[in-house]
């Protein structure tokens, strides 16, 4: 069961250390709304639903978090965008704004007290906080510069705009680091202990390790380096599996780093060296396809071999799909907790 001193027992993690539990953590997301009832438009607007479910969630599957995470687009509608809001998908932009000058200078840091969906967002953390305490680390959500600006202008015009007109892709930068400290802030403010900071973008599926040190490693920095704290703690997470990617991504001011699905966080381990706690990454598709047999078995070889070499937490690499069998869930989060557990009384008898 979630237990008092969750958040402690992360903060130990992130420092290196290891706390008497170690917390266990899966990118429900989608999978928990579902699994409770929650349709993506009651995520998106119903504090009580939402707040519920949520709790329900960590109840049932024993999750060590509370993650408030209903779409990518919460922080980037008060700029302007048009949206699409599909009572059972996430909100999606109806058409991305233009990479300009005119739309940069048109811009204003949204109010998170009252704009739009902010106020919803900010006050599903502090129900969750109340209800849960310390129990877990409630979670909020923010999206690194980088992958902001593909969230607002598009894939297309950042991976052009890089090319031929690296300045205003650096100008339009500067505006969202400032955006995304702004509703960080708010969020720890209402309650949250933990960011995660998601820059799939900026990830080695779209862009070099060269263009992700030029465009992306500097602003993800500024961000954590204005909102991280002793109580106020990030986790960066570009779904990454490139050790060249990596290599920057470990010197991030963040308290640890996710990795996608598809590399070895024991290999990292050996190649890097990181000082910085890893997290992730067990691969949803295993967790969503395989019986619930083969996920704890693989969740307890998973933990077998990652958790020498430096600090490590148990996680998903991407978030588990709404399809995915409950029992698959509970069988990897059941063999989780077991598995650090027995680990721990290894160290104990040593």
């Amino acid at each position: 069961m979630a237990f008092h001193g969750a958040v402690a027992a992360f903060a130990a993690c992130a420092r290196g250390q290891t706390p008497e539990r170690i917390p266990v953590f899966a990118l429900g997301l989608e999978f928990d709304m579902r699994a409770e009832g929650v349709t993506c438009a009651e995520a998106r607007t119903d504090v009580d639903r939402t707040a519920h479910a949520t709790v329900a969630a960590v109840e049932r599957f024993d999750y060590d978090w509370a993650m408030v995470f209903p779409d990518d687009y919460v922080e980037f509608e008060p700029l302007g965008l048009a949206m699409r809001h599909d009572p059972d998908t996430p909100a999606m932009p109806e058409q991305y704004l233009p990479m300009n000058g005119e739309t940069l200078r048109g811009f204003r840091i949204p109010d998170a007290g009252k704009d739009m969906r902010l106020p919803i967002h900010l006050e599903t953390i502090r129900r969750l906080k109340a209800n849960l305490g310390d129990t877990v680390c409630v979670a909020g959500r923010i999206a690194a510069p980088f992958s902001s600006l593909a969230l607002v202008y598009g894939m297309d015009a950042l991976l052009t705009g890089m090319l031929l007109e690296p300045g205003l892709v650096r100008d339009h930068t500067r505006f969202f680091v400032e955006h995304q400290i702004a509703f960080g802030k708010a969020q720890f403010e209402a309650g949250a202990d933990v960011l995660w900071l998601g820059d799939c973008v900026a990830g080695s599926r779209f862009i070099s390790a060269q263009h992700y040190e030029q465009f992306a490693f500097g602003p993800a920095a500024q961000v954590a380096s204005a909102l991280s704290g002793e109580d106020s703690h990030l986790i960066y997470h570009a779904a990454e599996t490139s050790l060249p990617h990596l290599r920057l991504e470990i010197q991030l001011p963040v308290s640890a780093v996710n990795l996608g699905e598809g590399v070895s966080v024991a290999e990292v381990k050996k190649e890097l060296a990181p000082a910085i706690c890893l997290m992730g990454n067990f691969d949803p598709i295993l967790l969503r396809d395989g019986s619930p047999e083969q996920v704890a078995q693989a969740t307890r070889n998973m933990i077998r071999d990652n958790s020498p070499g430096g600090p490590y937490l148990f996680n998903t690499g991407e978030g588990v799909t709404p399809d995915t069998p409950p029992e698959n869930v509970l069988a990897m989060m059941t063999a989780a907790k077991e598995r650090f557990a027995q680990e721990q009384e290894k160290r104990v008898c040593v």
